[in-house]
């Protein structure tokens, strides 16, 4: 059983849903202190948890692009687990802008024995009950959204036969994290049924966030971007495996401020069903050790992100040093930064404009010594964006990776962006896989949102900044 909560980071949801907290405590979870993020927003998440993949493990699914598809269930946990006898459940709400729905063609069959999907989609009117005023907006009825999906998680839990739930709750946490505290009282509910219905005897119970917020204010600061990357995971192993292999609790126990990521987690559910043979076994060139290990055995404290399958955006193990603006990379990183999020447009400038950077917030240096995984040549996140920037530099090392955060107009889209620079070369590499926006983009892209959905963060239509003052 997994309930997993949009946007909540650790320490999120230690401020807001402090009875929740304590209640997993009091029922001995193991928190997961070193639990990183992959990659940017809820795919990058879910899909490796789910699968023991990344999006690029597998066919191309996502709207617009040459040769797609749609999602294929079969690469999913919840249809391997059917071939075991399992009774498999995926409940998220919000379906118009659902995981596998906003940028991805969505499922081409159903992907578990019961799935919400449909009902959500017609009961919310296509998202048409969230964008008509707030009244209303989170209920079914008398009954708040969440707790709706809870209930349906709890008949799940309460099935005869062996079973497995993912349960995606978005609408309290995706647009203003404060509002989740008022699932903090039934959250404590559902923990505690867990507890003493005796249901842990033989149940895997989660309670994670798929990531930290992305758009708040707190994100623009040093401590909202570590959050991001450090979502909740707290993990409840079933009574009969402790029993059965207490070696596993240990190290669990021992794993807690270990580097773990979602392949982990994906790993973990499979041996924790006896499963073992359904784990990805994928390595990272050049590592020794699976990318997706179980937290059931020990892993190496001595393991890196490279290791883990973590890009250098993404760690928060790296160690970044501030660049001087009066340094010439400062500025041209900054640059170069500025010049993707434009060419990545260039295909649909007749709708959204050439942007401006209006500020450089600041320029970072990754240390020589960290080990973090490399780009993958030519083979990046959208599929085709590489923009190669010259710059002025003394000798250095042969590679080096820079980060900045810049403005541009027009409003206000704040980026962040890791760029690999070859100095031998003199240019550098920038790839859609790291780089984020963390303001809210709106309704600005609405001209291609439908037909270019991966370009949202990038496009300001042309016919908004039309309407715009001093334009």
């Amino acid at each position: 059983m997994i309930l997993c909560f949009d946007s909540t980071s650790h320490n999120g949801f230690k401020r807001r849903m402090p009875h929740s907290y304590k209640a997993l405590q009091d029922m001995g979870a193991i928190i997961m202190h070193g639990y990183n993020i992959v990659g940017d927003g809820t795919p990058a998440a879910i899909i490796p948890l789910l699968t023991g993949k990344t999006e690029l493990d597998m066919p191309e699914m996502r709207k617009r692009f040459a040769n797609s598809n749609a999602v294929d269930p079969e690469n999913f946990i919840f249809k391997m687990l059917s071939k075991y006898g399992y009774r498999t459940a995926f409940f998220e709400d919000s379906p118009w802008i659902g995981t596998f729905q906003y940028r991805y063609n969505g499922f081409s069959s159903q992907p578990a024995d019961h799935y919400l999907q449909a009902f959500l989609q017609e009961e919310t009117k296509y998202g048409a009950k969230w964008w008509n005023g707030i009244n209303k907006r989170h209920c079914i009825g008398d009954t708040p959204q969440y707790g709706f999906l809870m209930n349906m998680s709890k008949q799940v839990t309460s099935l005869a036969e062996k079973h497995f739930c993912f349960t995606f709750i978005v609408d309290i946490s995706h647009d203003d994290f404060n509002m989740i505290t008022s699932a903090d009282d039934d959250l404590v509910a559902f923990i505690e049924h867990m507890r003493y219905s005796g249901k842990m005897e033989n149940h895997l119970f989660i309670v994670m966030g798929d990531h930290g917020s992305r758009f708040s204010g707190l994100r623009e600061t040093y401590q909202g971007k570590i959050e991001e990357r450090l979502p909740l995971m707290a993990i409840m192993l079933p009574e009969k495996l402790i029993q059965t292999r207490p070696e596993a609790l240990t190290s669990l126990q021992n794993n807690a401020h270990v580097l773990t990521t979602p392949f982990d987690i994906h790993t973990t559910l499979v041996d924790a069903m006896g499963l073992p043979e359904l784990a990805n076994d994928y390595v990272v060139l050049g590592s020794d050790i699976p990318r997706g290990m179980s937290l059931l055995e020990p892993i190496p404290k001595s393991r890196t992100c490279g290791k883990a399958g973590i890009l250098s955006h993404w760690c928060v193990c790296s160690k970044w040093y501030p660049v001087l603006p009066s340094d010439r990379l400062y500025t041209q990183a900054s640059a170069a930064l500025a010049n993707f999020v434009n060419n990545v447009t260039y295909d649909v400038r007749s709708n959204c404009v050439d942007r401006k950077l209006t500020f450089i917030d600041w320029v970072m240096k990754l240390s020589n010594n960290d080990d973090f995984l490399s780009f993958k040549s030519g083979i990046e996140c959208n599929g085709q964006h590489e923009t190669y920037v010259k710059a002025d530099v003394k000798s250095r090392p042969s590679v080096e990776y820079y980060q900045a955060k810049i403005t541009m107009s027009p409003g206000r889209a704040v980026f962040e962006g890791t760029m690999k620079y070859y100095v031998n070369t003199e240019h550098f590499v920038v790839s859609d896989s790291d780089i984020q926006r963390i303001t809210a983009y709106a309704d600005e892209p609405s001209c291609i949102s439908k037909t270019h959905p991966h370009l949202n963060k990038y496009c300001f239509c042309k016919d908004k900044a039309s309407k715009l003052p001093f334009t």
